[in-house]
């Protein structure tokens, strides 16, 4: 409804404007017959306006034929309204709004002089203005059709400008609309992977929790059984999907930690370099488990000698490094028994959460072991 008013307001503007500047008599009657021209036509434009809610869910090319189609009689009907208004109701009704000053008697005119003959072939000019506006002669029928075309015109200006507009909401809730279906789809990527975690990691520490039993020691079993429940306690309570401090992080990779060392009092020795200011940083949940916990698996296990697991974190250049290192024996790039949901789940969810401004780069160390570094964006607040 306001483009219908904006468009009308603005064509009662520019016509009065045009007339004003074309013509030297009062324009105050005239302004008020375009007045009246103008509401009729932004009624016939609410009508119009109607009429194409009913397709607003046509594609563009329909609702556009439609609005040419509509167009015609709409036009026609501010024609001869228009055409009514300025030639059949004349100046001295009440639609004469100007004021006029009281008669004053002038003195008689003095007698015009003589035109002179006309010459035969000369053509004839005529100087001054006319009544109409360059449309004297034409019957009623014709001055409506030359109006008309002006009026179609108007007409599909409109209906263009409100088809864009249409249009434009459209598009914009169909871009949010999308915009949360890939945050959802995000969302539901993010909790996926990070399940794939807890049920690995569950797995290798019963298998250990069982060798204890078996073997007797009963009373790191028990220490074990309470590291286990507080782990799960810690890294379930907070969103799947939301990311937590550094520092909790760490935590988290303590416990679990804790919980193998239980399983390798003599062998595992653990060094975590983690500088005070980034322990605010944000990082994706359990992000550095799946790389300790290769670490245990792949040089903890295999080795007869103690073997030193590192965990440190560093900013490079406005970007957060973390890497999990150790010293264990050499061994090939792919060790066998594993499940594959190590490092690929790791760089699926670095991915999702950051896309291309993360990465994960993994490599033997020239003094045995393995170092993985993850790379992501240094996000201070918002965890």
């Amino acid at each position: 409804m306001t483009s219908i008013v904006c468009f009308w307001a603005f064509y009662f503007t520019i016509w009065s404007l045009r007339s004003l500047a074309l013509y030297q008599h009062d324009q105050t009657g005239m302004m008020g017959k375009r007045a009246v021209v103008s509401l009729v036509s932004a009624g016939v434009t609410v009508i119009f306006y109607l009429l194409m809610r009913r397709v607003a869910g046509a594609k563009l090319r329909s609702s556009f034929a439609l609005a040419l189609l509509l167009a015609v009689p709409a036009a026609l009907f501010y024609s001869a309204f228009n055409w009514y208004m300025f030639s059949h109701i004349g100046e001295g009704v009440a639609m004469d709004w100007r004021w006029s000053a009281p008669a004053r008697s002038l003195p008689p005119r003095p007698p015009a002089p003589p035109q002179p003959p006309a010459v035969p072939g000369a053509p004839s000019v005529s100087v001054g203005m006319t009544h109409g506006m360059s449309d004297e002669g034409m019957t009623p029928l014709q001055s409506i059709a030359d109006q008309a075309g002006n009026g179609y015109f108007f007409f599909i200006a409109w209906a263009s400008l409100y088809l864009a507009l249409t249009y434009a909401v459209r598009a914009a809730a169909l871009e949010r609309r999308e915009a949360a279906l890939r945050a959802a789809a995000q969302a539901a990527e993010l909790k996926a992977l990070r399940y794939q975690v807890n049920p690995h990691f569950l797995f290798n520490t019963l298998n250990a929790l069982s060798s204890l039993i078996l073997t007797g020691k009963r009373e790191q079993a028990e220490q074990m059984i309470i590291n286990l429940a507080t782990f799960f306690r810690t890294s379930l309570t907070g969103d799947t999907t939301e990311d937590v401090p550094l520092a909790d992080e760490i935590m988290l990779q303590r416990l679990y930690l804790d919980i193998e060392r239980v399983r390798f009092p003599e062998r595992l020795l653990v060094n975590i370099d983690v500088p005070e200011a980034l322990l605010t940083a944000c990082v994706p949940g359990l992000i550095l488990q799946p790389l300790v916990e290769n670490a245990v698996k792949y040089a903890v296990s295999r080795s007869r000698r103690p073997v030193t697991i590192r965990i440190a974190a560093r900013e490079e250049g406005g970007a957060l490094a973390l890497s999990v290192e150790d010293d264990g024996d050499p061994v090939s790039p792919a060790p066998e028994g594993g499940t594959g949901l190590g490092l690929p789940n790791v760089r699926d969810r670095l991915a999702a959460r950051f896309g291309a401004d993360a990465s994960c780069h993994r490599e033997a160390r020239a003094e045995g072991g393995f170092a993985v570094t993850l790379t992501m964006p240094l996000v201070r607040h918002g965890c």
